[in-house]
């Protein structure tokens, strides 16, 4: 069977299962964790700053990659906390401006 034959059957395939209510397993991108790891979540944001250069991590340890590094003083917006150990949050300035992620708390003072 010609490639762009076996590409067509295997669209109308998936099209297919979807339309019966099948479900298309597909895996997600590095695994990224976001606030729903969190066990408290602030009624207000906090404003909070590097303290020294740190990791915008993927994940609540520093077993998830880096999206970045922020240097000290990157104004960093607190939405939630994990165990009070990794903050979830928006990069406000810098580099990362714009990025969520997690860092490690003992770097972040108000």
């Amino acid at each position: 069977m010609p490639t762009a034959l076996k590409t067509r059957a295997a669209a109308i395939a998936t099209a297919a299962a979807i339309a019966v209510g099948g479900a298309l397993i597909t895996a997600t991108p590095a695994s990224a964790v976001g606030s729903y790891s969190c066990n408290w979540t602030w009624a207000y944001a906090q404003d909070m700053k590097t303290n020294t250069a740190v990791n915008l991590r993927n994940g609540p340890s520093t077993s998830y990659y880096s999206k970045g590094l922020l240097s000290k003083g990157t104004r960093f917006k607190e939405y939630c906390n994990k165990d009070f150990n990794w903050s979830y949050g928006k990069v406000l300035t810098g580099a990362n401006a714009g990025k969520w992620g997690w860092v490690y708390s003992s770097y972040l003072d108000f």
